[in-house]
């Protein structure tokens, strides 16, 4: 069992790990606060007041992918880098992880939000 964990998240302890998914959680609320101060609220894309189900459903793709890229880069880190990782590292990852993540979601539109579906649904709810 100990093998299989090795091969999933490399050799590092349960301790570590979790500070490393801290670091990884700074990195994108960072990235997450940068971003938001760009977005446009006068478009007719953004409802005008906070929803949580808009907020989800545009992004799921998008933290998906970002789990899915802070993963990779953590798990083929030293091999990629030649020296080990550290908790700069993880912080760093996760500005990476989440950028990369937001950049692939304006190019590839599978990843994207549907968001005048998602509105009209949102409309058809509220009236």
């Amino acid at each position: 069992m100990n093998e299989i964990l090795e091969i999933i998240f490399g050799n590092y302890s349960c301790v570590e790990l979790l500070g490393y998914l801290w670091f990884f959680f700074i990195g994108y609320v960072l990235y997450s606060l940068i971003e938001t101060t760009g977005r446009d609220v006068q478009s007719k894309k953004t409802p005008k007041t906070w929803n949580w189900k808009f907020w989800f459903f545009d992004n799921w793709r998008r933290y998906l992918t970002t789990i899915l890229c802070t993963y990779v880069l953590f798990r083929f880190y030293n091999e990629v880098s030649g020296h080990d990782f550290s908790y700069f590292d993880a912080v760093s990852m996760g500005l990476i992880g989440d950028g990369i993540a937001a950049t692939l979601k304006k190019r590839v539109k599978s990843i994207g939000g549907d968001r005048e579906k998602l509105l009209l649904e949102l409309n058809e709810d509220r009236g």
